[in-house]
């Protein structure tokens, strides 16, 4: 999996959801049905300008090797404080559905409606998903936390929840462009990362 040099992050992103349902519009008039499958996941078209040389060609080899090995970059937050929630870990393996249980939180800390988290499963792959409702994390340390889209994996007991800084994780698709300018500037590096699960 490939990552990009610490200090290197987005300048422009702009996320999509991607879905596997749909709502299906009868030719006769019937009543519209929405069609909902599991799987649901995000894709963020992202731009960088690293802001020397050695960084921009950098960025770009290590883009063009992520073609193959995928990518791991931080979610941009846009200067959200996401911390203070504890050390929140999965509570129970094997779950699934719109919500999640977690353990190891700071007691009486609200998460936010519209927060963003990366589930970490135990071979360091991340899924990215949205926070649906404002929560508060119980005495115990404990939160069912509801999320959007659905759970696309059973994660183990223990896996790590990241709050702070949540990571999106996927293959690079489509085409990565640059533009080369005169005195030898490196400008608008822009690619498009997509969860493969």
């Amino acid at each position: 999996m490939i990552t990009l040099p610490a200090g290197l992050v987005p300048n422009g992103a702009s996320p999509s959801l991607v879905e596997f349902g749909g709502i299906i519009r009868p030719a006769t008039g019937a009543e519209v049905l929405n069609l909902r499958r599991n799987g649901n996941r995000f894709r963020v078209d992202m731009t960088l300008a690293p802001q020397t040389a050695e960084a921009r060609r950098v960025a770009i080899a290590r883009l063009l090797a992520a073609k193959t090995e995928g990518l791991r970059i931080a979610y941009p937050l846009q200067r959200v404080n996401q911390s203070g929630a504890g050390t929140l870990v999965v509570n129970g393996g094997g779950q699934g559905g719109n919500a999640i249980a977690l353990r190891g939180g700071t007691p009486g800390f609200q998460i936010r409606e519209g927060w963003w988290l990366s589930i970490q499963r135990s071979d360091g792959r991340h899924y990215l998903h949205n926070v649906r409702g404002d929560t508060t994390i119980a005495g115990g340390g404990t939160v069912l936390l509801p999320i959007s889209p659905n759970l696309r994996y059973p994660f183990a007991d223990g896996a790590t929840i990241n709050l702070v800084m949540p990571m999106i994780e996927g293959l690079v698709d489509g085409i990565i462009s640059w533009n080369l300018q005169v005195g030898g500037i490196i400008d608008g590096i822009g690619f498009s990362i997509e969860e493969v699960g």
